[in-house]
This record gives structure tokens, C-alpha cells and sequence, in this order.
């Protein structure tokens, strides 16, 4: 079957608007998922350090900071040095895929909150644009496009935050994105360029906007080995290559 990008779009857009906004914060803890909604500074720590750790892993750990700390308040953080903020990390119980990376990425993330936002995290994306917000996470340290782009998709979600440039705004090209887009048809090879590629045509005015249907489906049907193709929402409109 020869897949037709304006079909495999409104497929994946249909299938977004199914998804409940807590299916955005996957979490090991339900007051982990309250904590990143409700917080700002806890978004952006999980948000800088998504990088190759399970989901529920990554949301949960802002949650085991502040449990470890008894607080997670940007201005005492500020004041804690790399060693104690390596020690933290060392203390929890789940912990990101790059610990030695960790402290010195929420060491330059803090600096941003306290020095440039007066210790409110929500000013990095308030009356910003998608790129100026972009710019700003991925100046910190071990924080890629890709990490940026997930960003201002999940700020618009978490936040009721509405950008003006979302032209601006493409997908996170990970394993699950990357691999739904070639399955479906939609990019011409399973790589993150084809991926970033195919979104842009698929959706010039929006590329970003498919993003959380193709990890979700990634993440629960069409998986690297044995996908669950009969039952996955977008199977009608799939090449399906494997």
C-alpha cells in the first residue's frame, strides 16, 4: 500500500486529539506528574535531562529532588555546589542516563532561573518565541535541538502556552518518531533527518504538531520489534515497512 502524506497527517492529528493531557508526563509516582504541571522549574529539570532514560524515569526524578532536598526552590539550589549537586544524584532513586552530566546541566539551568528570571522558570517561554525558547535550552549544557524542540511542543501542552512561530516548532526526532514516520511512508529513510524532513512537508505550518501521536504510538504499538500493527490507530493509512 502506497501511504498518502495527507491522510497519514490527519490520521496522526485525529489520533492526537484522543490523547488525555496526562499521557504527556508518563511517571513512576502520580505526584510526580501534579509536580511538573503545577511547576515550572520541575518541568525544566526533567525537560534538560530527557536524554536516553525512560520517560517515567526522567519525569519522576524532580519529584525524588525535591523529596531528597525537602524543596525545590531554584534560589537554594543556586547555592548548592557541583559536588553536593553530584552527591544529590548520586542519593536517588532513579536517576538520569548521564549522572556525571547532570549536575553541572541543573547547575546552568538554575543560573538562567535565578540571574535572568527571578527565580520564575515560566519567564524562559513567557511573551517569548518558539526559537528565543529554543535558544535558551539548548545553551545549556548536554541540551540538544532535539531536547528544545520537545520543549516548546510541551510548554504549548503544559502550560497554555500559545507561540506565534510555529512554523518554528518540529518534532523531537527520536527512536519512536524517527521509526513511525519510515514505517508509515512518510520519510524516506529512518534517520532524524528524513524524520525532521517529512514533518516539515507533512505539516509546513506546524511541523511539531504530530510529534506526541508518533511517540505515542511508537511507545505503545508500532515498537522496533514485533509491532502490534492490527490494532495500532494508524494502521490504515501504514505502508508498514519493516
Amino acid at each position: 500500500m502506497k501511504s498518502n502524506p495527507t491522510e497519514i497527517t490527519q490520521a496522526l492529528l485525529a489520533y492526537g486529539e484522543t490523547l488525555p493531557p496526562t499521557d504527556i508526563f508518563p511517571v513512576m509516582v502520580p505526584e510526580a506528574a501534579e509536580l511538573i504541571v503545577r511547576d515550572p522549574y520541575a518541568f525544566c529539570i526533567g525537560t534538560c535531562l530527557d536524554r536516553g532514560a525512560r520517560a517515567e524515569v526522567i519525569w519522576t526524578i524532580p519529584y525524588d529532588m525535591k523529596n531528597a532536598l525537602g524543596h525545590l526552590d531554584p534560589y537554594r539550589i543556586y547555592g548548592i555546589s557541583l559536588d553536593a549537586l553530584a552527591g544529590l544524584f548520586a542519593c536517588l532513586p532513579r536517576k538520569p542516563r548521564y549522572p556525571n552530566a547532570a549536575p553541572r546541566t541543573i547547575r546552568e539551568l538554575t543560573n538562567i532561573v535565578v540571574e535572568r528570571c527571578g527565580g520564575d522558570a515560566s519567564r524562559i517561554w513567557v511573551g517569548k518565541s518558539a526559537v528565543e525558547v529554543q535558544n535558551t535550552f539548548c545553551s545549556i549544557h548536554g541540551v540538544g535541538p532535539g531536547i528544545a524542540s520537545m520543549a516548546v511542543l510541551l510548554i504549548e501542552k503544559a502550560f497554555a502556552v500559545r507561540f506565534e512561530d510555529h512554523w518554528n516548532m518540529d518534532i523531537k526526532p527520536d527512536i519512536h518518531t524517527v521509526r513511525v514516520l519510515y514505517r508509515l511512508g512518510a520519510s524516506q529513510a529512518e534517520t532524524v533527518e528524513a524524520a525532521l524532513a517529512a514533518s516539515r512537508q507533512m505539516n509546513p505550518a506546524f511541523p511539531g504538531i504530530v510529534d506526541w501521536a508518533l511517540w505515542n504510538i511508537g511507545r505503545n504499538w508500532c515498537r522496533s520489534a514485533d509491532p502490534d500493527c492490527e490494532i495500532c490507530p494508524v494502521s490504515e493509512v501504514c505502508e508498514k515497512r519493516y
